[in-house]
């Protein structure tokens, strides 16, 4: 039995927790702290000095939505405001009383892959309070009204820091989004630099030849 990799479970989540190599080790720690949407996918194969927390939605990631809203007759209905207050009110000092994760705002991440990689990207507008870092793994910023809410948020002067990726296979990939996908997302790094203005962040933004991350 690995007693690094293990599930369990929190309310209505399962979740998949990975610890780092010197965990157990005396004096070790504290740990950064990723929580990952959609279980441990972008992370079971690699290792980090930091805890990885996946959250599993059981195939709903409808809820990642930031509005209701149908795509390609699919519907999508707004929950990512109240899973967001779920993760910082409950989900994270649980997991704070649980294992030893860094009291330090910029220690905490939230990574996501597609429509999870929308719910990081979202929280950097929403809970910068409760969040220091974001990685952004082709977030699906073709979601209708995204880049226009982009627009109307607010310049970033905190001390944030943002990873943000994407495959250069995403058109070819999703041709039934009928929508240019890496157009819009040069559109929204455009944005995003002109919100981030303090010296101390981070914003860094790469593409990739990679088949791109189911959405």
């Amino acid at each position: 039995m690995n007693i690094r990799n293990f599930n369990i479970r929190f309310q209505h989540c399962d979740i998949k927790v990975k610890l780092p190599k010197g965990y157990f080790k005396r004096k070790a720690g504290p740990y950064p702290l990723v929580i990952v949407q959609d279980g441990d996918d972008l992370f079971k194969d690699i290792e980090r000095e930091v805890i990885f927390v996946g959250l599993m939605q059981n195939d709903n990631d409808k809820i990642y939505a930031a509005w209701q809203d149908k795509v390609e007759d699919e519907a999508f209905y707004s929950a990512v405001d109240d899973y967001l207050l779920w993760i910082s009110d409950q989900l994270l000092p649980y997991l704070k009383k649980c294992f030893n994760v860094s009291e330090q705002r910029l220690d905490i991440s939230i990574a996501g892959a597609s429509l999870g990689g929308l719910v990081a990207l979202y929280a950097l507008f929403k809970k910068p309070d409760t969040f220091g870092t974001y990685i952004l793994i082709s977030p699906s910023i073709w979601y209708p009204g995204f880049l226009t809410f982009m627009k109307q948020q607010p310049i970033i002067k905190e001390e944030e820091h943002v990873y943000w990726y994407i495959g250069t296979l995403e058109d070819e990939q999703h041709p039934e989004i009928n929508t240019n996908i890496l157009a819009q997302t040069e559109q929204g790094v455009d944005i995003l630099n002109e919100l981030l203005i303090s010296e101390q962040i981070t914003f860094h933004f790469k593409k990739f030849e990679i088949i791109a991350c189911k959405f």
